[in-house]
């Protein structure tokens, strides 16, 4: 049985914890609710960007663009892991690249796969499993940009266009809530324009200054913006994970303290009760 002295220091430092994990669930907290405005007034340009760029293209299938045309084979796969870097997340961002490497197994046997982590907990996660990256990617300081998504969406219509690669995915963990985020693969090249909604009636449009040119410049800007999308769920994600992770810890925390002040109090109680016995029988003893 533990002593006063042991369960009065578990005590002080189950509080010690209980405090920066309060705190941490704060700071995560409030910088959830900033980052979830910013997914949320992202949301509506990237969905109205594949609404209308996947539109243009299966609307004019004579137009032939590079990045609409599946290779011939499809010999070499890409798959980005989007992790974050911070942890204290639960099982995030593990989920995420057991995730990624479970999906890649539809692939085994007829066609080459590659990873390139994207955030350096997902990147350390499949090094423990052994799996050697492609390439790599850390989110850069001070949180997600959309240059930093157009420059990787830059590098990934090369790899694709010098057929370094025949499908290139993006898996990532769509946020729902703080307590909710799915992980999911999207085929990001090639760009798959039957993948949109067909319309019940399609108004006739003139574009200026062409359809093809117009479908030229909307695609690199599409793929941007699904990069970015990854990264923004991703982040969002993250923090939902950490501020449900610290929540769980402070309420298991306070399970802890109400458990050991219990314990504490029955000790304390059961020495209160021999010294008084204690007291009294000596008492006794001096009066016969």
């Amino acid at each position: 049985m533990a002593s006063i002295r042991d369960l009065r220091l578990k005590i002080k430092s189950i509080k010690n914890i209980q405090h920066i994990t309060k705190a941490m669930k704060m700071v995560a907290s409030a910088r959830l609710k900033k980052v979830q405005d910013r997914l949320e007034a992202a949301r509506p340009y990237a969905r109205k960007m594949a609404e209308v760029t996947l539109d243009l293209a299966s609307r004019t299938p004579e137009i032939i663009n590079p990045l609409l045309l599946p290779h011939e084979k499809n010999e070499r796969v890409l798959i980005l892991v989007f992790t974050g870097d911070r942890g204290l997340a639960g099982g995030f961002h593990q989920k995420i690249a057991d995730g990624a490497v479970q999906f890649s197994q539809k692939f085994k046997g007829h066609s080459e796969v590659s990873f390139y982590g994207v955030g350096s907990k997902g990147i350390h996660r499949l090094s423990v499993r052994h799996i050697e990256l492609f390439k790599k990617f850390t989110d850069p300081v001070g949180g997600v940009t959309f240059e930093a998504a157009q420059k990787l969406a830059e590098e990934l219509i090369e790899f694709y266009l010098s057929k370094q690669f025949d499908q290139i995915f993006l898996y990532y963990a769509k946020f729902h809530s703080a307590m909710t985020q799915r992980p999911k693969a999207f085929q990001l090249l090639p760009i798959d324009p039957s993948k949109t909604r067909q319309r019940e009636e399609r108004g006739l449009f003139i574009y200026e200054p062409d359809q093809r040119q117009v479908l030229d410049g909307l695609l690199p800007r599409y793929i941007t913006s699904e990069v970015f999308r990854a990264f923004l769920e991703t982040e969002t994600g993250e923090l939902g994970a950490k501020m449900t992770a610290m929540s769980s810890a402070t309420d298991n925390a306070a399970e802890l303290i109400e458990r050991y002040s219990l314990e504490f109090n029955k000790i304390r109680q059961s020495q209160i009760t021999t010294e008084i016995a204690e007291i009294v029988g000596g008492a006794g003893a001096l009066e016969s």
